[in-house]
């Protein structure tokens, strides 16, 4: 079911909607928690990339730069976050994390914009006007990241619950 989640999450991606709010953030972070372990960066960052690629060639018309891979180490980080979270999972650890990855994903994909695309000059204030520059997309990024994850992770609790609610059910009753 994580894997449907996660896709779902990636197609959410070509429907319109403002700027850095998408559920990729949320969606890395339940990845990361409840993918197969040895799945849980490789699937999130390989779906992303291709998703990556095709929004830049064919809905942006833009070539795919060769900082490109810095967004998508950015997403590795964020399921390596949600790792963290698989075995303590709770409304704290959730929001930590849900704060954690947009800011790794903001300092290392800022990082590759300034070095790569040479819109600000290379140096330190160069480097420091970069970010400030992406402030607004930032707040963007910890709202959806807050947002999609508490919806994420607490509709899987929700769903979690239910299950064993109904288990339990059926146990009570014992054979028929």
């Amino acid at each position: 079911m994580a894997y449907w989640i996660f896709i779902v999450a990636v197609l959410v991606r070509f429907v319109p909607h403002p700027p850095n709010f998408a559920p990729v953030f949320g969606a890395l972070l339940f990845g990361g928690a409840f993918l197969k372990r040895r799945d849980s960066v490789w699937f999130p960052v390989a779906l992303l990339a291709v998703s990556d690629i095709l929004l830049t060639t064919w809905v942006y018309h833009m070539r795919v730069g060769w900082a490109e891979p810095l967004d998508w180490l950015g997403f590795a980080l964020i399921a390596l976050i949600g790792g963290w979270l698989r075995n303590r999972i709770s409304a704290r650890n959730v929001v930590a994390a849900a704060l954690a990855g947009p800011t790794a994903f903001f300092l290392v994909s800022n990082f590759g914009v300034w070095l790569g695309f040479q819109m600000y000059p290379p140096s330190l204030a160069g480097l420091a006007a970069c970010y400030v520059a992406a402030l607004p997309f930032f707040g963007n990024s910890l709202a959806a990241s807050l947002f999609y994850s508490g919806l994420l992770f607490g509709a899987y609790e929700l769903w979690r619950r239910r299950v064993a609610a109904m288990k339990s059910e059926l146990l009570a009753a014992g054979p028929r």
